[in-house]
């Protein structure tokens, strides 16, 4: 009793057509149940690279604020501080 037993079953009792459809579902359903490990796998392991990409570029633009948050500082304590008269 294999599934050759299960699918002849179907084609006897089931009009042509039908038998066809049901087969076909099962066959989708079949593959899409052995791959769906995989792509949870998948999934998981390219949130984690987004995260980390995410992760690089807030540490960069941080980074970047803090620059410019230096020369900032920098241009207004050269301002304040008044150059040699002439």
């Amino acid at each position: 009793m294999g599934i050759e037993w299960y699918v002849e079953q179907i084609f006897k009792d089931l009009p042509f057509g039908i038998a066809i459809a049901m087969v076909v579902f099962l066959g989708i359903l079949l593959v899409i149940w052995l791959l769906l490990p995989l792509w949870v796998l998948f999934i998981q392991w390219n949130t984690g690279k987004i995260k980390d990409e995410i992760r690089y570029l807030v540490d960069l633009m941080e980074k970047k604020g803090r620059e410019e948050k230096e020369k900032r500082e920098q241009d207004e304590k050269q301002k304040k501080t008044p150059g040699p008269m002439d």
